[in-house]
């Protein structure tokens, strides 16, 4: 018995060490990332040289994301560009490297995004992902997505992607980095026909809830604060919105 003691006592030393080691590695990934670059508000690191053109990239991310009414100038903010596609897997809250961009809402609030074309402010899509899924969204689009993602966590609480419905989260996060270019009757039609861009599982795309929080705040006079304390319940809102013929 006091030999399987010891045994049992040395595993569970293991797995704790294991998993401290882990925590270590997600709150501080800074040493897997190579480069860093300052510029304002944003801390950049990059498994890769970080081209000067991102700094352009990152005033259109600030014109994006100062349109929302949970911004504020003092805010900082942390991301990560990994072009190696292991980096992106490993931070991401899903494990998959096949996502655009990912931010931790629970611990470090960094933003994690994929490979990018910097001086073209264009994130490089992976094999299989549809022209839909890249028409009007460019790099300072994916990081204000991600960033918004981050300014929820501080207004709402850490882990707002998993507190909040998924629909605001995402619809709040699309209407933010879309910047207003949004066409709110065009997508109400779009919903009512059933168009496939407006089904998110199936397209990869936020349309659906991006209308969805826009009909409240932009049609209903809704603040995101007095969404985000009472969501609606998504079904019977989108049953609101198709029945709207003013729309």
């Amino acid at each position: 018995m006091p030999a399987m003691r010891r045994l049992l006592t040395r595993i569970a030393l293991a797995a704790v060490l294991i998993v401290g080691a882990g925590f270590i590695v997600l709150c501080t990934p800074q040493p897997l990332f190579a480069h860093h670059l300052t510029y304002g508000r944003y801390e950049v690191w990059s498994d890769r040289p970080i081209e000067l053109e991102i700094e352009g990239v990152l005033d259109d991310v600030t014109r994006r994301i100062s349109r929302s009414a949970i911004y504020s100038p003092d805010q900082k903010f942390r991301i990560f560009i990994c072009n190696d596609q292991w980096r992106l897997t490993l931070y991401s809250e899903r494990l998959s490297g096949r996502m655009a961009g990912a931010a931790d809402t629970a611990f470090t609030r960094n933003v994690y995004i994929r490979r990018a074309d910097i001086p073209k402010n264009r994130l490089i899509p992976l094999s299989g992902w549809s022209p839909a899924k890249m028409a009007d969204r460019p790099l300072s689009y994916y990081l204000a997505h991600e960033l918004t993602h981050v300014m929820e966590s501080r207004a709402f609480g850490r882990g707002s992607s998993l507190r909040y419905p998924g629909w605001l989260n995402e619809g709040y996060a699309d209407y933010v980095a879309k910047a207003g270019q949004f066409a709110l009757a065009e997508n109400a039609r779009a919903l009512r026909a059933g168009a496939f861009e407006m089904n998110p599982k199936a397209s990869g795309l936020y349309r659906r809830h991006h209308l969805e929080v826009a009909y409240l705040l932009d049609r209903q006079g809704i603040t995101i604060r007095q969404l985000y304390a009472d969501p609606p319940d998504e079904p019977a809102l989108r049953a609101r919105i198709m029945a709207d013929k003013s729309l």
